[in-house]
């Protein structure tokens, strides 16, 4: 009676390929940096207007836009819109943002609240789209 093989050659070539891969792509993902953000940037109708540190303790501050003007609360190193004039208030229902790259957009506001971080990465552009 002839014994047969359960796993050809190649077979164990493509997963041993497949284990060494997928190893590698665990260990990177997890030596990325945590970068927690460090401000907020508040951008209304295209122009920079405010730029607050997060902070744990509550503060609240009034912006004024095209619409009248938006309270924003800094709490628990987060940060959001809480009133807005807008009719549908989109920017008061995003909630808080913390991490570097989120933001929050009221359209009828022209408001933009952004989280930035403290990296010396920030200086590097990472693509240019054209």
């Amino acid at each position: 009676m002839k014994k047969t093989k359960y796993f050809k050659i190649g077979d164990l070539v493509i997963y041993g390929f497949l284990i060494i891969f997928f190893s590698i792509l665990t260990l990177k993902i997890g030596s990325f940096k945590d970068i927690k953000g460090a401000k907020a940037e508040i951008w209304v109708d295209g122009e920079l207007k405010y730029v607050y540190p997060l902070q744990e303790e509550e503060k609240n501050i009034f912006v004024d836009t095209n619409l009248g003007g938006c309270n924003v609360q800094f709490k628990d190193n987060m940060v959001r819109v809480t009133t807005s004039n807008s009719p549908l208030k989109i920017a008061v229902k995003q909630g808080f943002i913390k991490s570097p790259g989120e933001v929050i957009i009221g359209i009828p506001d022209r408001l933009v609240v952004k989280v930035v971080g403290n990296s010396e990465d920030d200086s590097e552009l990472d693509f240019v789209a054209r």
